[in-house]
């Protein structure tokens, strides 16, 4: 065995650099973080290539000594803290004196300060070894530059997501920092796009549509208390909701957290007014006495722990729940409110909307969802690729032919849902149950990721601006190629914000919206961002969107003409989210459910 030893501090700094430095955003938190606790009214952040390359932070807060630079590269060290008392009533946000010291192992390193005007020192260090302190001017307070990060470890390295994920999760690390000190002025600069600029405000809430988008810039101010037990916030109103929780926005003595305490307390104060699958956006800021709230549970101080967790609990749900019921005023809830009436999902009315460019789509038919069937069979067929779907319908209620499968015999559907067919199957006639949604998706699924046919572009006079919030649009930046080879023309409009300028004709009457946040909603909840996955994810979401719902009768002609095509699929017994679609029962087994066979 091995003798004990004590490691070398670069290698002690390196391994506790794991615990707080785990990505670019990471190291943007501690600096920023160090920033305010210095005082700082102005802070200037700065990155490249999703930080990797650069990240600097300047401020203008207190500034430090010469000495004082090689003290903030020892470990521990610290001007937050004096007694272990000092942890029961934090009211900073670093306080452990590991953060520089770890980012300064794992990169090329500058730290250039001054306590007034003029004088100044620089510190360069690269990987943990001080290399010079030179006189340096600059005015009052800190400039922090990070270079080159993992460079010379190549494992941690490799560990970084793409740049454009790196981005976009610095995006939302400085919203949050800039959400939760409204009195700062800040300026954020990238490679990418022109900076914003954020003066200090008095209200948190004009800062909401800069840093999450002009959508959350809807979101309704509350007071709930008074300090030191204050909770004040900002919430979604009843027409406003998403498809995941990713809109949630908690703090604490301005930190920003995860606490899975408050989540729940906010899930049971959105309850009744928000229907099941339905979230609505938050942004909440809790402030109690520094003794009430551990921050020291976690190495980033990402998590932490209430001292009375129950009355937490109470004061959040309640708080909440208020400022909903004031929204909701006289309305019913919505788990209230009587079912929405069925309509036509494809409700493709000349009258709504014309569509000049393919008249042929519009025509010959009513609505519903004869019309829609027969208009999307008829769209495909117009723009074949390279592997055109050949497959012609069966003119008659039998197809025999070799590449058509087994025979069928349509018999009829059950609920307008589920089609019924006779089949003669290997081991003699089957009785088939199809479900007509999970099929159609699955048709439409192949032609558009298969790519067996392109349906045409359908351009949006006027186009619309769909507002996602910087980090969101970072997010989905880097596929925009493959919206518009799926049909979905986009590109960025400002700083948060998509142009949509045409979607898939038969999507033209949806809302781009509420498509392009579903599948920012499916990224985020699968924790998949690489091209293949959203090409995927994409042409399921089209595919479900544009299939035939339950409750829609389907004429015998369509009905049969959906399950032949059904058969040409590679993948014809699931829909692209794995549902199955067929039920199959043999004419063995039915004989044998009525004691026919033993």
């Amino acid at each position: 065995m091995a003798k004990i030893r004590i490691l070398p501090d670069q290698v002690a700094n390196q391994i506790a650099a794991g615990e707080v430095v785990e990505r670019p955003s990471s190291v943007l938190k501690e600096l920023a973080e160090n920033a305010l606790d210095a005082g700082a009214h102005r802070i200037e952040v700065t990155w490249e290539e999703g930080g990797k390359r650069l990240l600097e932070v300047a401020d203008d807060g207190s500034g430090m000594a010469r000495d004082e630079l090689y003290l903030a590269l020892e470990r521990h060290a610290t001007s937050k803290v004096r007694t272990a008392e000092d942890l029961g009533h934090l009211g900073t946000f670093g306080f452990r004196g590991e953060a520089l010291p770890s980012i300064a192992s794992v990169s090329r390193f500058e730290l250039t300060s001054a306590e007034a005007e003029g004088p100044g020192h620089r510190l360069r260090c690269e990987f943990g070894i001080i290399k010079e302190v030179a006189p340096a001017g600059r005015s009052r307070g800190t400039t922090v530059t990070v270079r080159d990060l993992f460079a010379q470890l190549p494992a941690r390295r490799r560990f970084l997501k793409s740049t454009d994920t790196e981005h976009a999760q610095l995006w939302g690390a400085v919203a949050r920092l800039a959400l939760s000190s409204p009195g700062v002025h800040w300026t954020i600069r990238s490679d990418r796009g022109t900076p914003l600029v954020l003066p200090p405000v008095d209200d948190p809430g004009q800062r909401l549509a800069p840093l999450l988008g002009e959508k959350l810039g809807r979101l309704v101010p509350f007071v709930n208390g008074e300090s030191p037990w204050r909770l004040r916030g900002f919430v979604s109103p009843p027409d406003l909701s998403f498809r995941d929780r990713n809109h949630l926005y908690l703090f604490v003595n301005g930190r920003a957290v995860r606490d899975r305490l408050l989540l729940a307390a906010l899930s049971e104060a959105w309850s009744g007014t928000f229907a099941k699958g339905s979230y609505p956006a938050a942004v909440l800021f809790l402030e109690l006495p520094p003794e009430a709230v551990d921050v020291n549970v976690h190495p980033t101080k990402a998590e932490v722990r209430f001292r009375e967790p129950q009355r937490v609990f109470a004061w959040v749900r309640g708080g909440a729940e208020e400022a909903w019921a004031k929204l909701r005023g006289g309305l019913a809830s919505v788990l209230e409110l009587p079912p929405k009436p069925l309509e036509a999902e494809f409700d493709l009315d000349p009258s709504r909307r014309m569509a000049p460019q393919h008249p042929q789509l519009w025509s010959n038919h009513s609505g519903g969802a004869l019309g829609a069937y027969q208009v999307l069979a008829d769209a495909f067929q117009t723009r074949p690729l390279d592997a055109p779907y050949t497959y012609e319908p069966a003119p008659s209620g039998v197809s025999e032919g070799p590449d058509l499968g087994p025979g069928i015999r349509y018999l009829g559907a059950f609920q307008r849902t589920y089609l019924l067919a006779e089949v003669d199957g290997e081991r003699g006639p089957e009785l088939w149950l199809v479900d007509q949604h999970v099929a159609h998706e699955r048709v439409l699924f192949e032609r558009l990721f298969l790519r067996r046919h392109a349906p045409a572009i359908q351009p949006l006079l006027p186009p619309r601006v769909v507002q996602l919030g910087p980090e969101a649009l970072a997010r989905l930046t880097p596929f925009l190629a493959e919206l518009e080879a799926a049909g979905v023309e986009a590109e960025p409009f400002g700083a948060d914000a998509l142009v949509v300028r045409g979607l898939p004709d038969f999507l033209v009457d949806r809302d781009p919206q509420a498509l392009l946040e579903d599948l920012l909603a499916r990224l985020e909840r699968e924790g998949r961002v690489d091209l293949d996955a959203f090409r995927r994810d994409l042409n399921a979401e089209l595919a479900c969107r544009a299939a035939i719902k339950k409750h829609h009768a389907l004429p015998p002609e369509l009905a049969l003409r959906l399950i032949q095509d059904l058969l040409a699929c590679e993948v014809p017994n699931t829909c692209p989210h794995g549902r199955p679609i067929i039920k199959k029962l043999t004419l063995e087994d039915l004989e044998r459910s009525f004691g026919r066979r033993l």
